[in-house]
């Protein structure tokens, strides 16, 4: 099954939308929100798996903080997701020209991850699909993010039209399994207009959707155009929770009472 398949497939089993995103910080990265000095972040990681599968149809690792771990060790963790019956993305944004491209799908494949994030600068779009394709890994591009930064870029024009629909039509073009599309809110600059452009543009395509959670990202408006092709992604408001399982039953939950699987 493709990837879009996988996740539909997942989403009813479990009956949830919830993807889980985990980033095993360190303490030298940041302040607070971090994995405790005493544990080690495989096992902290496999903990934190095993506490939130009941709630969750996939986790997302972000692969800049497990630059550390080894193939070996990585595989062991998708190993643990696949065994809880969910799915496994591997966060880590590719963005270069083909052949590199290429070698982190290859890579990600063999650690066991089901699909992997792609950031489109390069404007190879079409190849990236492509090579998910041949290595059998779901591709998820980014297409509208909800960082400050992006304001600016989503308008900026490409033959005629806005950014953002541009990377929305070459997704279309490319068929990947997935985009990334941030979740409005009060503080920042996605609109509904722009959600369901994006929607007209892809009526098949999976949508991952962070700034659930923490953020405070309203994840109404797309479930209201993607429906179960919805992967909500909460990640620190559960994974740094002294009771994650609680946390991702409570968004599981949420996000239920907006769309019913």
């Amino acid at each position: 099954m493709s990837f879009r398949e996988q996740w539909i497939e997942a989403a009813r089993r479990k009956k949830s939308l919830l993807c889980v995103g985990i980033d095993a910080g360190e303490k030298e990265q940041r302040g607070h929100l971090f994995v405790p000095e005493e544990e080690h972040k495989v096992e902290w990681t496999l903990r934190i798996i095993e506490c939130v599968a009941p709630y969750a149809a996939a986790i997302k690792l972000n692969r800049n903080y497990y630059k550390d771990i080894s193939r070996i060790e990585m595989q062991s963790l998708n190993a643990a997701i696949h065994a809880q019956g969910m799915l496994s993305i591997d966060d880590s944004k590719l963005a270069d020209i083909g052949e590199t491209n290429d070698a982190g799908i290859y890579h990600a494949k063999r650690e066991g991850f089901d699909a992997i994030t792609y950031a489109p600068f390069p404007g190879n779009m079409l190849q990236a699909a492509e090579q998910g394709r041949r290595h059998d890994l779901g591709v998820i591009a980014l297409v509208l993010m909800s960082n400050p930064e992006f304001r600016h870029m989503k308008s900026a024009q490409i033959n005629g039209q806005d950014f953002y629909l541009y990377l929305a039509d070459q997704a279309a073009e490319a068929r990947v399994d997935g985009i990334v599309m941030g979740a409005p809110s009060a503080q920042n600059h996605i609109t509904r207009a722009e959600i369901m452009a994006v929607a007209q543009r892809l009526p098949q395509a999976l949508v991952l959707v962070p700034g659930i959670g923490a953020q405070g990202g309203e994840l109404g408006p797309i479930l209201e155009h993607f429906g179960e092709r919805t992967l909500a992604n909460v990640g620190r408001a559960i994974i740094y929770d002294p009771d994650p399982a609680t946390q991702a039953r409570f968004y599981r939950d949420a996000i239920a009472a907006q769309y019913q699987l």
